[in-house]
């Protein structure tokens, strides 16, 4: 599916300017939206939500659990950003990702919710998915729900995955597997959370 560059203008205007990550529901066709087309801006719905952290958030809970132990602590803002940056890799670049990630959407019966998914198509990312989970609204805008991508890689003789979950204007998590060549695999995750709602899950 192509989006015309005035879906994609309204996105970033909402992005930086409303309190709430929404997308247009629908847009004109433009006679070059072939030319003109993009995927949608994945990189910067995150940065706007980083902003929103950054104006609003009173407390932010990080919660660790690596095998079966866990701890939690408050963080500062400085911590929050050191952890959010995992999110804004470098394939998310709009040329990178538009040349190197395939689109397909879908509309998810169960949850309502409709799925822009990007898989990479050549070997050179470690980012092989992203998806962007949209939920319809009655009115002029639909809003973002959540962003979920995953990266895969090689250190040494270890894989190492990473599923990634941002739930826009409430928490994120980040799901490391590390799979030694001949060892037990170690599973980590990591979750932030600034919606005091969700401090207690």
């Amino acid at each position: 599916m192509k989006h015309p560059i005035l879906l994609v203008l309204l996105l970033l205007g909402i992005c930086s300017c409303k309190d709430e990550t929404k997308t247009p529901a629908t847009a004109p066709q433009d006679a070059n939206s072939d030319s003109l087309s993009s995927h949608l801006p994945v990189l910067d719905f995150l940065q706007g939500d980083i902003r929103r952290v950054d104006s609003f958030a009173s407390g932010i809970l990080r919660k660790t659990t690596v095998q079966n132990k866990k701890d939690s602590a408050y963080i500062k803002l400085e911590e929050f950003h050191r952890l959010a940056d995992q999110f804004l890799l470098s394939e998310l670049d709009s040329t990178f990702f538009r040349q190197h990630f395939e689109e397909t959407s879908l509309m998810d019966e169960s949850s309502g919710q409709i799925n822009f998914i990007y898989t990479a198509v050549t070997p050179e990312p470690t980012l092989r998915q992203v998806i962007v989970y949209i939920a319809p609204s009655p009115d002029s805008y639909d809003k973002i729900d959540r962003i979920y991508m995953e990266t895969a890689m090689t250190r040494n003789d270890t894989i190492i995955e990473k599923k990634y979950n941002w739930k826009m204007d409430k928490y994120f998590y980040v799901l490391t597997i590390s799979q030694p060549k001949d060892g037990t695999p170690v599973t980590r995750m990591e979750k932030v959370i600034w919606d005091p709602r969700y401090f207690s899950e």
